[in-house]
């Protein structure tokens, strides 16, 4: 049987030819005798005509021919290969394309929406609904260019794909927008003073330079610690073909090479861990994400730093900061390092509240001069003059 997997998957994947024409894609199974079966049927359906119309295929098997080909060279083909398997789950591995219209995509719409997540594993942990950024994601986001390729790199040159058309943007659940947060010096200083010290150059990091919290997870050796021009290394994009060099402060880059030097000779994968007495000696130990975002968000807590998202406020706080100081939008782009400059359009609020303080305070000091003319002694001066 010409079943495979793939390093970066856990799905095994068929390949083979009948009548000159190759077929391949995803199986859908994570055990080799499953996948064999799996293969043994499509083959029967690539003799009998089945498996080359685009239309016909099972949305298993167009995600796993799209995994194939776009999904596993992505940056974030993790996260990619779960939201696949959670939307085909949705959908129904037996549903063909030619099934997939708008009525059976707000039914899966309807779906995710019910489906409760639970972040803890503790006994009666609260439960809660999935947002609806994480809807369209795992639905619309997933499922969309699954669709566009099946129809323009699938289908025969000329030949009728024969999929439904489906209005996307009137699917696609109203998300709110994104709000632009900003930590006073005091809240900085308390939130820093709560922090384990293990973990204050991450909060640094975040609240100075802008990083998203996974971009904290990076390896020692991106970072080029030289004594003029302190730098970090981060490969961003989908692909992660897209190279960051992030500047650091002298004396945080300092902390941070003390951390590097020790996580790099113990063979970690990034800065963040503990010392644990394990038998008589004591080993470094990296943290989890899990573990990292506790400690921060409990330091919060502690500095009374309420409300959502306050890891990733620390990225609108980095943003705003150096707008203020900067007065330049491309400053911020490439603090955050966003592709384009609409990205950094959001922060842009910062100096239209600059701007109205700055009228304001023109007013104020015309406020005097005008109420000066409006006093009794200026009416009798203007009477005087008159006379």
């Amino acid at each position: 049987m010409s079943v495979y997997k793939p390093a970066k998957s856990r799905f095994w994947q068929f390949d083979f030819v009948i009548a000159g024409k190759r077929f391949h894609g995803s199986t859908g199974q994570a055990s080799r005798r499953a996948a064999e079966t799996v293969e043994r049927q499509r083959r029967i359906e690539a003799a009998t005509g089945t498996l080359g119309s685009v239309a016909a295929m099972s949305i298993d098997q167009a995600a796993g021919r799209w995994w194939r080909e776009v999904g596993i060279h992505r940056g974030d083909a993790r996260d990619v290969e779960r939201r696949i398997e959670r939307m085909v789950q949705l959908f129904g591995k037996g549903r063909t394309l030619a099934e997939i219209d708008q009525a059976a995509v707000a039914l899966a719409i309807e779906r995710r929406r019910g489906q409760v997540l639970i972040r803890s594993k503790k006994k009666g942990a609260r439960q809660y609904l999935p947002s609806n950024a994480t809807v369209n994601r795992d639905v619309v986001e997933t499922l969309r260019p699954i669709l566009k390729r099946a129809r323009t790199h699938w289908s025969g040159k000329g030949a009728a794909h024969g999929l439904p058309e489906i209005d996307w943007r009137d699917l696609r659940m109203r998300e709110p927008r994104a709000l632009s947060r900003v930590y006073s010096a005091d809240e900085q200083a308390a939130w820093l003073d709560a922090c384990p010290d293990e973990m204050k150059a991450a909060l640094r990091l975040l609240l100075v330079n802008g990083l998203r919290f996974g971009e904290l997870f990076f390896h020692p050796d991106q970072l080029d610690l030289d004594a003029d021009e302190p730098t970090l290394t981060l490969q961003k994009g989908r692909k992660r073909d897209v190279i960051l060099h992030v500047p650091l402060r002298r004396d945080h880059a300092r902390d941070l090479a003390a951390l590097a030097g020790r996580a790099r000779a113990a063979g970690l994968p990034h800065l963040w861990f503990e010392e644990r007495k394990v038998g008589r000696e004591t080993k470094l130990v990296p943290f989890t994400r899990s573990q990292v975002e506790y400690r921060l968000t409990h330091a919060a807590d502690a500095a009374g730093i309420s409300g959502t998202r306050r890891i990733h406020g620390a990225r609108h706080h980095a943003a705003s900061a150096v707008l203020r100081r900067s007065r330049n939008l491309k400053a911020v782009q490439a603090l955050l390092g966003h592709a384009s400059i609409h990205s950094s359009q959001r922060y842009a609020h910062v100096l239209n509240d600059d701007l109205r303080g700055f009228i304001e305070d023109d007013e104020s000091r015309n406020i005097p001069e005008a109420a000066r003319d409006e006093t009794p002694q200026g009416q009798a001066g203007k009477g005087v003059a008159g006379k």
